[in-house]
């Protein structure tokens, strides 16, 4: 579940050779609105389907669900049988086959990133060069690769589906050290909408198992 928890967050969170100095320039441009369109994100609702290859295993798994973000580092993810929500200050991660939840700070969960950080921290801190022109799912997009600055990171890199008319990113792909694949396809975004701020909030029930990390 510890696994599955942080490669989901890598979403919540979301979102690479360097090419001659013409196609750096759209590069840079492209970047510059993609970082500009994340940081004006006050809340954010958004589907999503996530798919893991297991490069040792040579297996594949999908899960669906339900991004939710909010200012003050507020965040809720849904899939069929998790629940993972902070209000800024605790998370709490649900799993209902479990019937399990497990609360620890936000500040000690330094594994799982915030969603927007994540992807601003791609734009800042990673190569990144435009591959060239596609469509996903009926829509325009510039496909990038993110290669991190620093060797030692996790995440090797990671291509990223922009698109041309709203300047997010509607697929995500990233590879690790250990050849694993992570996809990311997002549609259906509502941004900047009021959402309830009982979605940032979980009440445990009597029956559930409690595991309390704080």
């Amino acid at each position: 579940m510890k696994k599955r928890t942080h490669v989901v967050l890598f979403l919540i969170a979301v979102l690479f050779p360097i090419q001659a100095h013409p196609a750096r320039t759209d590069a840079d441009e492209i970047v510059r609105k993609l970082r500009k369109k994340y940081e004006s994100i006050k809340t954010l609702q958004v589907q999503f389907v996530q798919t893991i290859y297991w490069s040792l295993a040579d297996e594949e798994q999908a899960v669906s669900g339900t991004l939710y973000l909010a200012a003050g580092n507020k965040y809720r993810v849904e899939t069929d049988n998790q629940i993972i929500v902070t209000n800024g200050k605790i998370v709490w991660t649900y799993s209902r086959d479990r019937n399990q939840v497990i609360i620890s700070a936000l500040e000690n969960s330094k594994e799982n990133p915030l969603p927007r950080d994540l992807m601003l921290k791609y734009t800042r801190e990673s190569r990144y060069s435009l591959i060239g022109q596609t469509r996903i799912n009926g829509r325009d997009c510039y496909e990038l690769v993110f290669i991190p600055k620093k060797e030692d990171e996790f995440l090797v890199r990671t291509r990223v589906w922009v698109d041309k008319k709203t300047w997010l990113a509607v697929k995500i792909e990233q590879e690790d050290i250990n050849e694993n694949i992570t996809r990311y396809e997002l549609k259906d975004f509502k941004i900047n909408l009021p959402l309830s701020p009982d979605l940032f909030e979980f009440t445990v029930q009597k029956d559930m198992e409690v595991v309390d990390l704080r």
